[in-house]
């Protein structure tokens, strides 16, 4: 089991950061005295933040993240002091990543939301930027690979609208972190031309180290695409760029990489040396997080060169640090490996322990919470399934007794003629009775029919309507993009050329507060066009759409919106998914207005032609008894869609605990 691209973000966060830090050296004795003695001033002045920042930069360039963020945090409080705005915001920075490198997720958020804010008021590009890397890194570090990807292209945007030759270098570090995540995520060709991109960059500082970094990303998306004719020339561009440069951290993942790439060719003796010089690299700066996995890789591989002892040597200490550093993956390999030894070692009742440990530490408390929801809608699926299958019997059956009906009459009429005439009006009282109960039933299914006909035509009517409105927004979108979009362009291009003809105007806080006003404008007439008939969900489809619409929510921070979708690669027809996103968008304005939750979750699951959506929040609920026969405008228009698109719908609500909105529709080819 390898985690390059574990490893990778690691590194990045390591390396990635041109501005604050550089290649980690030891520092002298002498040096670091001189450094505590000036923090130790009774008056500290900037040099004392200085003192600060130097020594927290060679701590978390060691991979020492717990004496980093001691210093780190003695140093905000003097900065405040002092009123360094600019300093404070970049402590505030290395505090965030300091925090994420720790996995304390929320810290590390609180530390770069308040860097940002800092960061608008001193207008202080590069850390801006950063701060945007930073958080993407946090996304990523969530598995929020796509989040990840709308942050570094906002980074992207800000690099090239630059000027400033300081920022421009920062551009091949997006592209490659933009890569990494596409990588991550799967999209293998799509990551692979972003990191191509980065490499095209030329003449930037630490150019060789990011290269390598890079030519790793492409040798481990090449792998997972089994091309290994391309894994190796990269890996092998890296392997040669790396011998340039002096950069222990940069030197490890190149030769865990060369480990994991003889070990899917089954050169295990090539792949463990590879491993120990990675493993005894990460040791000697005493970089646990490294050391825990190359650990794991190296106990790996001695078990299949039959070597018990050293794998359950290596398995256990990075066991250890795994397990203090919080690292589930790699304790859960290297409990994989110690079941393994103990099968062999015909020790069961330990590899059962084992055994379970591993599960445990795969196992996640939101996997199961998936599971577990999945299993519900599949149970409310079987269980409509049987409902269906019941009704086809119930209706085969009434078929069947009317055909035995039949064919009783029949019988009656064939042998009326050789019967007494009691037996004839017995026959003719039995057939009348029959044609009675016959009719009842007959009865019974033209009134069926016609209600099933006038369901049809409410459908019908329904299908109309929303069509008739889709069409309308539409229209109305095109209209004020089109229209007033255009005219307001104009506008502020007359205003634009009015102003650099006539320099006074410049000055005039009328024109100016008109110019405001236009663009205020043109700015609303756009982002009304985009929610009446949004971009991205014509161009991208639902999923994007979505995804979208919860990072518009979730940046107003009254409501943190989070979506999951499963088997969602394959797009929908057009209509469906503009339904499908018109009643999120119903769901989560109804959230925002009544339900005074503070998170909510939207899940997209698909299987085959069968699709499951859940809208779940943690608001104060409301009683559904309560409700039944009032008229409430925004869950009448769910409902109505959701008939428009043949679905079902249930919600559960409980009062001061969240409601939960589940919709299931059978998705028509």
């Amino acid at each position: 089991m390898t985690h390059t691209i574990r490893l990778l973000l690691l590194t990045f966060i390591l390396l990635c950061t041109v501005s604050f830090y550089t290649t980690a050296q030891p520092m002298r004795k002498e040096k670091m005295d001189s450094l505590l003695s000036i923090i130790k001033k009774d008056n500290p002045d900037s040099n004392t933040v200085k003192a600060y920042t130097e020594i927290q930069r060679y701590y978390f360039n060691n991979g020492q993240y717990d004496s980093a963020r001691q210093y780190v945090l003695l140093s905000i409080p003097v900065a405040r002091k002092l009123n360094e705005k600019k300093r404070l915001s970049r402590i505030l920075y290395n505090a965030g990543i300091i925090y994420t490198n720790l996995t304390r997720y929320d810290s590390a958020r609180l530390f770069l939301d308040e860097g940002v804010a800092l960061v608008t008021e001193t207008g202080d590009t590069a850390v801006l930027v950063h701060t945007i890397f930073a958080n993407a890194l946090l996304s990523t570090y969530q598995s929020d690979y796509s989040g990840a990807v709308e942050q570094l292209m906002e980074a992207v945007r800000i690099i090239e609208s630059s000027d400033n030759p300081g920022i421009r270098i920062l551009l091949p570090q997006a592209y490659g972190k933009i890569g990494n995540n596409l990588i991550a995520e799967n999209q293998f060709e799509k990551g692979i031309e972003y990191a191509k991109k980065a490499l095209l960059i030329k003449n930037y500082p630490d150019e060789d180290r990011y290269s390598v970094m890079l030519h790793l990303d492409i040798s481990d998306a090449y792998l997972k695409l089994n091309n290994t004719s391309l894994n190796k020339l990269h890996l092998d561009t890296a392997i040669q760029l790396n011998a340039n440069i002096n950069n222990v951290q940069v030197n490890t993942l190149v030769l865990n990489s060369e480990g994991h790439y003889y070990d899917i060719a089954r050169d295990y003796q090539a792949s463990l040396k590879a491993y120990l010089k990675a493993y005894a690299i990460a040791d000697s700066v005493n970089n646990e997080y490294l050391e825990a996995e190359v650990g794991a890789n190296v106990a790996r591989i001695y078990l299949k060169l039959g070597n018990t002892t050293a794998a359950e040597q290596y398995a256990l200490e990075s066991n250890t640090t795994a397990i203090k550093l919080k690292q589930y993956k790699v304790a859960a390999s290297t409990y994989n490996t110690l079941k393994e030894i103990a099968v062999q070692k015909q020790d069961f009742r330990k590899a059962y322990r084992y055994a379970e440990l591993n599960k445990s530490y795969t196992d996640s408390a939101s996997n199961i919470e998936t599971k577990n929801n999945i299993l519900n809608l599949e149970a409310k699926y079987k269980q409509e399934k049987n409902k269906k299958e019941i009704a086809s019997l119930q209706l085969s059956n009434t078929e069947k007794e009317l055909a035995v009906v039949k064919r009783n009459r029949l019988l009656l009429i064939g042998g009326a003629g050789s019967a007494i005439l009691v037996l004839f009006l017995g026959m003719l009282y039995r057939n009348s009775r029959q044609k009675n109960i016959i009719a009842e039933k007959d009865k019974v299914l033209q009134e069926e029919q016609i209600r099933f006909l006038e369901r049809q035509q409410q459908v019908v009517s329904l299908q109309s309507m929303i069509n008739g409105q889709e069409t309308e927004r539409t229209r109305i979108a095109k209209d004020l993009h089109d229209g007033l979009g255009g005219l307001f362009s104009t506008i502020k291009m007359l205003f634009s050329t009015l102003q650099h003809e006539r320099k006074e105007l410049q000055q005039d806080p009328l024109f100016t507060k008109s110019y405001e006003m236009v663009n205020t404008a043109s700015e609303e007439v756009r982002r009304v066009a985009h929610n009446m008939m949004p971009e991205v969900l014509i161009k991208l489809g639902l999923v994007q759409a979505t995804q979208e619409l919860c990072n518009s929510i979730s940046a107003g921070k009254l409501l943190n919106v989070s979506m999951q979708s499963y088997g969602m690669d394959k797009r929908l027809n057009s209509s469906t998914e503009v339904m499908l996103f018109r009643i999120m968008q119903e769901l989560l304005n109804n959230i925002i207005k009544h339900s005074h939750a503070t998170e909510a979750i939207i899940q997209f699951n698909r299987d085959g032609n069968r699709l499951s959506v859940t809208v779940e929040d943690n608001g104060r609920g409301f009683n559904l008894s309560e409700t039944d026969g009032k008229t409430h405008a925004g869950l009448s228009s769910v409902e109505s869609r959701v008939s428009y698109l043949n679905g079902k719908l249930s919600i559960d609500s409980q009062q001061e605990i969240g409601t939960t909105v589940m919709m299931d529709f059978l998705i028509n080819e």
